[in-house]
């Protein structure tokens, strides 16, 4: 598997879920600055060997062994992008004392939520989809300010997807929000949650749903992201990961 690793400190930011690695290069420089920073392709896409087909908690162990093997010590601050926040959680729920913080960017995928449930991953950085919205076919070139990255990161964008890399799917957010029926709060993780300025009936409640999940939780705001936040508003994604960073080094009060 490909890992891209840059800066230094501890803990280590880890991207999971998804999306390439090199969608995220207009944060990773950035976070570099004050933390050890990696992004990963999952098996199968990109850089990464073909693998076999993952369910959730595989991608959660896809993960830890990545980073087992890159020698990086625990506990992660672990940074989840739509279906990458269930993995997220799910790392978080099966291995609480290797996870340092949480930041989760434009989720909308809850269990036991009601009527607001992911119905379809059009492609591998896809917008979430409520079932009150039809689906939509789109990917991150048409969702997105493309343009935003650099011109190498849009090349490699291009070269990844003509691979035709294994996609998730609708099967694989069902199989994530079983898993996390049954997972414990969060504690006193911090937590992070970027909205983005989705309208969709259902959403602003899922948020809520997730700020409490932490007793250490905040939001933070993507007003002009449609989806893809590390390449819309890069800048809103850098501050949520440095809170984080900075929160891990500050233990809560008793309670």
């Amino acid at each position: 598997m490909h890992l891209n690793c840059a800066g230094s400190g501890s803990p280590t930011v880890t991207i999971v879920g998804a999306g390439f690695s090199f969608d995220w290069a207009l944060v990773q420089p950035e976070v570099a600055k004050f933390a050890t920073v990696c992004t990963y392709d999952v098996s199968g896409a990109a850089w990464s060997d073909p693998g076999p087909k993952l369910d959730c908690r595989g991608r959660v162990h896809q993960v830890r062994e990545l980073m087992r093997t890159a020698q990086l010590k625990a506990p992660y601050v672990l940074v989840g992008l739509s279906l990458g926040a269930c993995v997220a959680r799910l790392y978080a729920a099966e291995y609480p004392s290797e996870v340092a913080g949480m930041i989760i960017v434009d989720h909308a995928f809850l269990p036991d939520s009601g009527p607001a449930k992911a119905t379809s991953f059009a492609g591998l950085d896809s917008p979430p989809v409520l079932i009150e919205k039809t689906p939509l076919e789109v990917t991150v070139e048409d969702s997105s300010e493309f343009d935003n990255l650099p011109r190498r990161s849009q090349e490699l964008h291009r070269w990844a997807m003509s691979l035709r890399p294994k996609l998730p799917t609708a099967d694989d957010a069902e199989d994530c929000l079983a898993q996390l029926k049954a997972a414990r709060p969060l504690g006193d993780l911090p937590l992070v949650v970027v909205s983005t300025g989705n309208e969709a009936p259902g959403y602003a409640r899922l948020q809520t749903q997730l700020l409490a999940l932490s007793r250490r939780s905040s939001q933070m705001k993507a007003e002009r992201s449609f989806h893809s936040v590390e390449i819309d508003q890069p800048e809103v994604a850098i501050a949520a990961i440095r809170k984080v960073v900075r929160l891990t080094s500050v233990r809560p009060a008793p309670r």
